[in-house]
């Protein structure tokens, strides 16, 4: 991870990775941040994990460096991210990424689309009316990892389609930033 938060600095002097420039701020609001999906995801072996704007990697390219068995696609509608993060796993010797220049509509109306066991995402919000297209690039009883901050609500939890299948809440390490991770599971219509 220390390479990729070094091309992420260099690169971060041509385009906007990100806001953020603290290195401690990086470490915990980015790089823990992208490893607390591990808190409610069970991984396996050839898992498929779709990262929707995936922007400088996170939380797709740190899961994947820090599993390197899963196979993994990071989509984002901004071609120099795209450039970047071919270049970043060029670098980091990572196998069995695709890289998709394209937005999640387009990707969701193509009838030849791949299937995912896994969506996750921090920077696309899930609303409602998106949960169908989603279920339609998920395998049956596929998994959807939701990023909420401390502005959602409980109550607000619930999403057409998905059953809660687990949910960690708290402060992410070295800090006082909540995260609410939850972990969805397409409900088979059968």
């Amino acid at each position: 991870m220390m390479i990729h938060f070094a091309l992420l600095r260099e690169w971060g002097e041509k385009i906007n990775l990100t806001a953020l420039s603290d290195p401690q701020e990086i470490a915990v609001l980015h790089y823990l941040d992208s490893l607390a999906v591990f808190k409610v995801l069970p991984v396996t072996e050839g898992m498929s994990v779709l990262d929707i704007g995936s922007g400088a990697g996170f939380p797709g390219l740190v899961i994947k460096i820090a599993n390197e068995n899963i196979k993994l696609t990071l989509l984002d509608r901004d071609a120099k991210k795209i450039v970047f993060l071919k270049y970043a796993a060029s670098v980091l010797q990572l196998r069995e990424i695709r890289f998709l220049n394209i937005s999640v509509q387009t990707l969701t109306e193509n009838p030849d689309r791949p299937a995912y066991d896994v969506i996750v995402s921090r920077a696309f919000s899930l609303r409602s009316e998106w949960m169908t297209p989603l279920g339609m690039i998920l395998n049956p009883r596929g998994m959807l990892v939701r990023m909420a901050g401390p502005a959602s609500r409980k109550e607000d939890l619930s999403l057409p389609g998905f059953e809660l299948e687990n949910m960690w809440e708290g402060h992410l390490p070295f800090s006082s930033h909540f995260r609410r991770i939850i972990l969805y599971r397409k409900i088979d219509p059968s």
